[in-house]
């Protein structure tokens, strides 16, 4: 039979390896030896289409294409540590951080009103009450003429005085019988500024002079008088101003 005489060579067999154009030998079938020939070609080109692929992958991750191929095969060769998590982690090839999905972003400033504020103004206060008129001062002081009386009432509303005397006994020519004279009852400074006054209104007040302290002023300056032995009649307690009989007065109190 056919397999005992192969089987009664082998070195037959081994010593000599068919060439594409040999004829089948005698002993063996025409199918037999194309099954032997066709596993040298496919490994080879196996082999072949595997070196081209290597060759590609190494060309792009020097040229920096084709991370994804790149990236996908780190993914697969190192899992990650969580197994809990089934998306595989991603290394970057760069060396920037990739930012993070879940960084708020920050709050814009808030834009400064343009609306002006609105003031409340305080209602103005009510203006104050005009101040009223002066009246005329009284014509009625212990039996003096009316002119005198206003002046006397006047004088009395700018100073401070013990008393205000008009008709009164004197010995020899006075002014006061008649009504014409004023005896405001003071002393010291309060004597002095009413003096000063009475004499700067002289012409107004319709005065004809002035006694203080022993001094006599008719409005040409002042000069001494006699010794008359006593406060009273030397004129230190008192102011004696004499008047006008026909004066034109008009004074406000």
């Amino acid at each position: 039979m056919a397999g005992r005489h192969r089987a009664a060579n082998p070195r037959a067999r081994k010593s000599r390896r068919p060439t594409p154009g040999d004829s089948p030998t005698p002993h063996e079938q025409p199918g037999e030896r194309s099954r032997r020939s066709w596993p040298l070609p496919v490994g080879l080109g196996l082999a072949a289409a595997a070196l081209l692929g290597a060759t590609v992958s190494i060309t792009e991750g020097l040229t920096g294409s084709g991370a994804e191929p790149t990236n996908a095969a780190l993914a697969m060769s190192a899992p990650t540590a969580s197994s809990t998590s089934s998306a595989p982690t991603t290394r970057s090839t760069t060396d920037k951080p990739t930012p993070s999905s879940t960084t708020s972003k920050p709050k814009p400033e808030p834009t400064p009103s343009t609306t002006t504020p609105t003031t409340t103004r305080k209602p103005s206060p009510p203006p104050p009450p005009p101040t009223p008129e002066p009246e005329p001062c009284s014509t009625e002081l212990e039996g003096t003429q009316p002119h005198v009386a206003q002046v006397g009432n006047h004088v009395l509303t700018k100073f401070e005085v013990d008393s205000v005397g008009g008709v009164a006994s004197r010995s020899g020519a006075s002014d006061h019988p008649s009504g014409l004279a004023l005896d405001f009852m003071t002393t010291g400074t309060t004597g002095d500024q009413i003096a000063e006054y009475i004499l700067a209104n002289q012409s107004e007040f319709g005065v004809t002079y002035v006694i203080w302290e022993q001094r006599y002023n008719d409005g040409s300056g002042w000069s001494y008088m006699e010794d008359r032995g006593s406060d009273t009649a030397n004129h230190y307690d008192h102011v004696h101003v004499s008047f006008e009989s026909s004066a034109d007065v008009d004074v406000t109190c």
